[in-house]
């Protein structure tokens, strides 16, 4: 679960809960669609069918959705005005808002449509069949490096991408990467995310998941996007290992692991992929490997980067689907939840500004 403990431009960073939404698809009372002057003939929550939930990020459940009109298939996250309020989010969901729509990138999620009620927000992105990289991980145990290799190319290429243009991602974790159905990867859940970080600069929140917190991070040392890349290192660790380094049920010890001990590599890791492990998960962020050093590394030597980007490179593992809606590859543990809507107590919540969005030329009329 993803943590953020420290304030971060005077907003706290904590774990927001969501709403469910009715399985009969009734609209509930709070459903009316605030109309806004950014906000003209937009989709409203009356516009889709309610099917299933498919998953939980750091801040909200996720349900699978279909557009009433032109029958395609959405994941929309449901977030509460309240506990946003409550727990200092505001900031922290507006900036996830504005990056799911800056970010245009294959191995990122995209943003379709964005809107809110007078108590909640939705944000409806891709919808991603294969579910969870967290769930193949767990029925796998662990990945061959061919397999891991590929994933970990895409997750560069989309962390780059996004470093460029002044975001620290923040939580790379299994939960938060999406298979699709060609077997490619995308990013997802951008709650926990820094952004307008200038080069040079460096924030001090702490924050992220803890299997995964760059040891700068754990030391309140500052960090800017070279944290990514310690957590990438992690994950990759984890994707051959089994578990990520130091992996511990109790956060001090793995902590102080992290920080005082050698990370073992496993006596199955090539030499490539140790050597390049090591350089990611260098405690000393000035020390750490760089970007141009990621992608040159003999590790991803038999990759065209053009062909990461492209999708040319057919993945090693690719869901096996009976049909667009086959939900066998979501974990169970969402799919058997009940659809039903949270009631709210409080109409003590307010309007956020520059939420909406469509990047669709159908507009409910």
């Amino acid at each position: 679960m993803g943590i953020c403990l420290q304030k971060e431009n005077d907003n706290k960073s904590n774990q927001i809960e969501d709403s469910k939404t009715d399985s009969s698809n009734q609209i509930p009372g709070d459903a009316k669609q605030i109309k806004l002057n950014d906000q003209l003939n937009m989709v409203c929550l009356e516009d889709f069918i309610f099917t299933k939930v498919v998953g939980r990020g750091s801040f909200g459940k996720v349900m699978l959705v279909q557009h009433k009109m032109t029958k395609k298939n959405y994941a929309m996250k449901i977030l509460r005005k309240d506990i946003i309020q409550e727990k200092g989010q505001q900031v922290h969901t507006m900036n996830e808002r504005q990056i799911l729509e800056v970010a245009q990138h294959p191995f990122i999620v995209q943003l379709h449509y964005a809107f809110q009620t007078p108590e909640k927000l939705y944000l409806v992105t891709d919808f991603l069949v294969g579910g969870e990289l967290f769930y193949h991980l767990r029925k796998s145990k662990k990945f061959s490096e061919d397999r891991m290799k590929l994933y970990a190319a895409e997750l560069i290429l989309a962390l780059d991408y996004l470093h460029q243009k002044g975001i620290i991602y923040r939580d790379l974790k299994p939960e938060n990467i999406l298979i699709g159905a060609d077997g490619h990867i995308k990013l997802t859940d951008f709650g926990l995310s820094r952004i307008n970080l200038k080069e040079g600069e460096r924030t001090y929140t702490f924050c992220g998941t803890p299997e995964y917190l760059a040891p700068e991070i754990l030391l309140g040392q500052g960090h800017d996007q070279s944290a990514d890349w310690w957590s990438l290192g992690a994950l990759m660790y984890e994707m051959i290992a089994g578990a990520p380094p130091f992996y511990s049920k109790e956060k001090g010890i793995m902590f102080r692991d992290r920080l005082e001990k050698q990370i073992e590599m496993k006596p199955w890791f090539s030499e490539n992929v140790s050597n390049l492990l090591t350089g990611l998960l260098i405690n000393d962020p000035n020390k750490r490997i760089t970007i141009q050093q990621i992608k040159s590394h003999p590790f991803f030597g038999s990759l065209s980067w053009d062909d990461v980007y492209n999708k040319t490179i057919k993945p090693q593992f690719i869901p096996k689907l009976k049909n667009e809606l086959d939900l066998q590859n979501i974990d169970p543990i969402f799919t058997q939840e009940e659809i039903n809507d949270t009631p709210i107590n409080t109409l003590k919540v307010g309007t956020f500004d520059k939420f909406t969005y469509a990047n669709s030329q159908i507009f409910k009329q």
